[in-house]
């Protein structure tokens, strides 16, 4: 579960798991008041809105890296005028803990993986160190989307604005 307590000037992200043998709960104060997550199998992938002149900002943390100084998160921001309307995390779901100082030890399957959907009709890759690896023009409206080890499966709005259209969906 993610919990968002709006403070007016900065959000509180509190996160917690069902299942406390293997994650830890974790929590942290947010400025930039991301509005989308999505839990993957490796870490949880955050998105920002436009607010007004600040651009919309994607973030990621791992869970290996939760409460280490190196903690493998990262941050980017969107080119201007472009937002986030729809955020996956994914990549290879792991058969051991992440409590424990050797958390993140034997990492051969990754950080994960993060993908963005934008209202300009792109959809960026990023790999779980934060480097956008591919970009595709869908070119319409993402409703929704989930990622795994190395796919994302997408539903969409095709094309036209009325509000009876069809929607179309894309494994990729």
């Amino acid at each position: 579960m993610i919990e968002i307590a709006d403070q007016d000037t900065h959000h509180v992200v509190n996160v917690e798991f069902h299942d406390r043998s293997t994650y830890n709960s974790h929590h942290f104060t947010d400025h930039h008041k991301f509005s989308l997550a999505s839990l993957g199998p490796r870490g949880i992938a955050y998105a920002a809105p436009i607010e007004g002149t600040n651009p919309s900002q994607v973030a990621y943390k791992p869970y290996a890296g939760w409460g280490r100084s190196s903690s493998g998160d990262w941050q980017v921001a969107l080119p201007e005028g472009e937002d986030v309307v729809a955020i996956a995390a994914g990549g290879t779901p792991t058969r051991r803990s992440y409590k424990g100082k050797n958390a993140d030890e034997g990492e051969s399957e990754g950080a994960g993986n993060v993908v963005v959907a934008t209202d300009k009709g792109y959809i960026r890759f990023f790999t779980g160190s934060g480097m956008q690896r591919y970009i595709w023009s869908l070119g319409d409206d993402v409703v929704s989307m989930v990622a795994g080890k190395e796919w994302v499966f997408l539903v969409h709005r095709a094309g036209g604005t009325s509000l009876d259209g069809a929607y179309r969906f894309f494994l990729g």
